[in-house]
């Protein structure tokens, strides 16, 4: 069965059950303090201090980010079938008390690049069982009607939220301490109130995931066409579709975050014109990511993202070639309304086309694969520009990769078509 058009009316804050409220919470709280806000953005902040403290050059103290993306890959893998099969609230407790145990751990790190860069992966890997990717399942599984939404909120806010406070939290204590006690007061934070919130409001899904009741349930009844497991998953077209037009699409739109500032440097503008682009950047993906998962339960078709993936193409070319600041602001929300999309769009197509039965296993290769992406992609485009002196090659591979993934879009399959053979 085909659907095209509009789908039964999105759950609504008055209509959402207490029980909805609470994992909504909770979810959205687990993303305020996870790893990209607490572990990498306050890093970013102290790793001039850490390498004046220990008289290392800057590159030997970031070098650890290239090893915690493979992790992260890695674990993402990982933790996906250990989500199916033990449900979301245990990994997240334990990942959530394990993170605050690492986080102090890694507060006490000696001037040793082993034990450095042990102790930052022991907190990546801790982390990763409460990841967005571990919350995205716990929030479908809680939301039929309402999904995009609810998903949106509790990752673009909850991040978005988490990467504008906790730079201000870690700012006030690296400025009046260290970086050591910085991030011992992130230690503090996850563990003494991240925790203790999932604790008491997490709870898993039901099983299969809830289903709304009522008529007019156009999109949830084509929703149970399919329900498969990762081997059936992979053997279909919609997965390998899927993987290029969002993996492909999210990993590069994520690492030109990270250089949008050396990418503008290069050009002639100033450091704060980067980091103005960048705090759009972020803000813009942030909404973006709640406003696209409302746009995905009203138009039951994934050809609604290709619009917002050209906007996020539009934003590169802008970045590239836009003359002055207004320029290249409106190309920091454009790139932040792609950005937003793509990640709103994962958990949400993961859920709609393959159910829930390897939901997490599913989801863990494609966020793997993103995240090895994104450890490669910033690679990639700096070797370019160490061979070009230039940053347009890379920037113009990295558009063509993404018109050909917004272009896969093209194929995929409406949502409850039967999805095996």
């Amino acid at each position: 069965m085909t659907v095209l058009g509009p789908v039964a009316e999105p759950v609504s804050a008055a209509r959402m059950t207490p029980a909805q409220a609470r994992i909504l919470f909770a979810a959205t709280m687990g993303n305020f303090m996870s790893a990209t806000p607490v572990l990498y953005t306050v890093f970013g902040m102290v790793l001039i201090p850490i390498s004046q403290e220990f008289g290392w050059p800057r590159a030997q103290v970031s070098g650890v980010l290239g090893l915690a993306a493979l992790c992260a890959a890695a674990m993402a893998f990982a933790t996906g079938p250990l989500v199916d099969r033990y449900g979301p609230r245990r990994l997240i407790l334990m990942g959530s008390l394990s993170f605050a145990v690492a986080l102090g751990l890694f507060s006490l790190a000696p001037a040793r690049v082993l034990p450095f860069y042990g102790l930052f992966l022991l907190a990546d890997i801790a982390a990763a069982f409460a990841s967005p990717m571990t919350y995205s399942k716990a929030v479908s599984g809680w939301f039929d009607r309402g999904r995009g939404a609810a998903l949106g909120f509790a990752g673009g806010v909850g991040n978005g939220l988490g990467a504008t406070v906790i730079p201000i939290i870690g700012g006030v204590l690296l400025s009046r301490f260290d970086w050591r006690v910085t991030y011992q007061g992130m230690a503090l934070m996850v563990g003494a109130i991240g925790f203790p919130i999932l604790l008491r409001y997490l709870r898993d899904p039901p099983p299969g995931g809830l289903r709304d009741a009522g008529p007019a349930r156009a999109e949830t009844m084509t929703a149970t066409a399919n329900d498969l497991t990762l081997r059936q998953a992979i053997g279909t077209r919609a997965f390998w579709i899927t993987a290029l037009a969002i993996g492909l699409c999210a990993a590069c739109m994520t690492a030109m975050f990270t250089n949008v500032v050396p990418v503008l440097t290069e050009r002639g503008f100033a450091l704060a014109d980067g980091v103005t682009v960048v705090t759009v950047f972020a803000l813009v993906c942030a909404v973006a990511q709640w406003l696209m998962g409302l746009v995905l339960d009203r138009i039951a078709t994934p050809l609604i993202l290709v619009p917002f993936y050209l906007l996020g193409l539009g934003g590169l070319l802008l970045l590239q070639y836009g003359p002055s600041m207004p320029w290249l602001v409106a190309a920091g929300v454009m790139m932040g309304l792609g950005l937003g999309a793509e990640y709103s769009a994962l958990p949400f197509l993961v859920s709609r086309y393959f159910g829930f039965r390897s939901y997490g296993a599913i989801a863990g290769v494609l966020y793997g694969g993103i995240n090895v992406g994104m450890g490669l992609i910033p690679f990639a485009m700096n070797g370019i520009f160490d061979v070009y002196r230039s940053y347009d090659p890379a920037l113009h591979l990295i558009q063509g990769l993404m018109l050909a993934a917004t272009a896969a879009f093209l194929f995929l399959p409406s949502y409850g078509r039967p999805l095996r053979g």
